[in-house]
């Protein structure tokens, strides 16, 4: 039962931090896209860990860009169409994040991705 609180934790704190992160990346607050970034790949990794990545799923349908554009970045390797066609739909939006998500194709497209 721990193991199960500790991922339902690690998917609401990267869902947490996945939106503050798009909220300072919107208005230019890097200190805390970093931060939130840190928190972000923490609970990845444990996700990832505990087999549990595919938790993720429930945030590609966010009203959150940054939950989706986070989401669907961590879920390539385990659901990569639904991932892309997530990215794709960020990347021709007419906003800061479109450039995220273009790179994150390139990367993926280009076997960098490093996750």
């Amino acid at each position: 039962m721990e193991t199960l609180k500790k991922i339902e934790t690690a998917y609401r704190k990267f869902e947490e931090a996945a939106i503050k992160h798009a909220e300072a990346t919107e208005t230019g607050n890097y200190a805390q896209a970093n931060k939130s970034y840190q928190v972000i790949a923490k609970s990845a990794r444990y996700l990832k860990e505990t087999n549990s990545l595919k938790q993720l799923s429930k945030l590609l349908y966010s009203e959150s860009v940054g939950a989706r554009m986070w989401a669907a970045t961590y879920l390539l390797p385990i659901s990569e169409r639904n991932a892309m066609q997530i990215l794709q739909s960020i990347a021709s939006s007419n906003n800061i994040h479109s450039l995220t998500a273009k790179m994150t194709i390139d990367e993926w497209e280009k076997g960098t991705l490093v996750l």
